[in-house]
């Protein structure tokens, strides 16, 4: 017969088990936390210049580096979940050791001097859901499977910048994303009508590049979009009726293109929020809709340096929120 184990043996194995495998978490988590130490003075490292001394004061190996300055951890885990030094006139480039940082979900390294590329370890790293490199001197092209490895990426901000090329199709593989800006650098090409599949989107900033071509149909599916910024590009042809349909919509900005046509008739049948409509220098045409005044909240109305004409429409009286208007440079009797 075999022999029951006693209750005390049994209890016995069960410490041991456990104690096992405590050791192995805390043996994980202590190289987990060393990988992030190490990927952070990497950062350090290829820092060249630090006015304020700042990581200097605040990152050393003599304090966890979940208490250095800018640096948020996990509170169960203490994994570096956020890494916040914007602002700090920092001038160096980013090393793809940061990408080692494989819980980080806030990167933001704005309004600084960083330049060179984004490693492509940075677009591995599925835990991020905001990069803001917003204000540095960064350049190169944006991978095209960019998308690939950030499907919770939320917030993507590079504004000025010099990154170029094409905008990626494959962003709209990022199908959490909230906020795209990609502003003030030297983009070029069309704008991707996959965009329109980005259903989250709230704000799609665009200006300032070099874009061609016309404003995709398929940017009224973004149900969701209250703001669109598409200024000082080179765009052309008429403006698709779809975008007249984005009921969230509060500013719209498609100033300085070559951008064509007549307004529709009905144009604030179906935007009920818009507060600015920026259309000024470009090439439309034709009469000034008298239907602007069912726009009931327009703040802004500029329509200048276009080729508008026939009478200011008496209507625009009734736009009582109205602050700013302006229709220079025209052909209005």
């Amino acid at each position: 017969m075999e022999r029951i184990p006693s209750a005390r043996m049994m209890i016995r194995f069960l410490l041991l088990h456990c104690l096992i495998l405590s050791f192995m978490i805390a043996s994980a988590n202590t190289t987990s936390i060393t990988t992030d130490q190490q990927a952070l003075l990497s950062l350090k490292g290829h820092v060249t210049d630090d006015p304020a001394n700042f990581l200097a004061r605040n990152w050393n190996t003599s304090n966890s580096v979940c208490n250095w300055t800018g640096v948020t951890c996990d509170v169960r885990t203490h994994r570096v979940t956020a890494l916040n030094i914007s602002g700090l006139n920092l001038t160096g480039t980013i090393p793809s050791e940061l990408g080692n940082l494989s819980s980080l979900q806030t990167l933001d390294l704005s309004f600084n001097w960083f330049s060179g590329s984004i490693p492509a370890s940075i677009f591995n790293m599925s835990s991020l859901l905001s990069i803001r490199f917003t204000n540095n001197t960064l350049f190169g092209e944006l991978p095209p499977n960019f998308c690939n490895h950030l499907s919770n990426l939320e917030s993507l901000f590079l504004k000025n910048n010099m990154f170029h090329g094409k905008i990626p199709s494959t962003l709209s593989n990022c199908k959490r994303l909230r906020n795209i800006s990609l502003s003030l650098d030297d983009f070029s090409g069309t704008i991707p009508k996959e965009i329109g599949n980005v259903t989250k989107l709230i704000r799609l900033y665009l200006r300032g590049n070099q874009l061609q071509g016309e404003i995709p149909e398929e940017l009224g599916n973004l149900a969701e979009l209250e703001m669109l910024w598409l200024q000082n590009n080179f765009l052309t042809r008429a403006i698709p009726s779809s975008i007249f349909n984005l009921s969230s919509l509060s500013n719209l900005d498609l100033s300085v293109n070559n951008l064509t046509g007549e307004l529709p008739a009905n144009i604030c049948n179906n935007l009920p929020f818009l507060e600015i409509l920026f259309l000024d220098e470009n090439d439309f045409d034709g009469k000034i809709p008298s239907t602007l005044s069912r726009c009931k909240h327009l703040q802004t109305l500029s329509l200048s340096i276009n080729d508008f004409s026939g009478d200011i429409p008496k209507e625009i009286g009734n736009s009582t929120k109205l602050k700013y208007l302006y229709l220079d440079q025209n052909r209005l009797q």
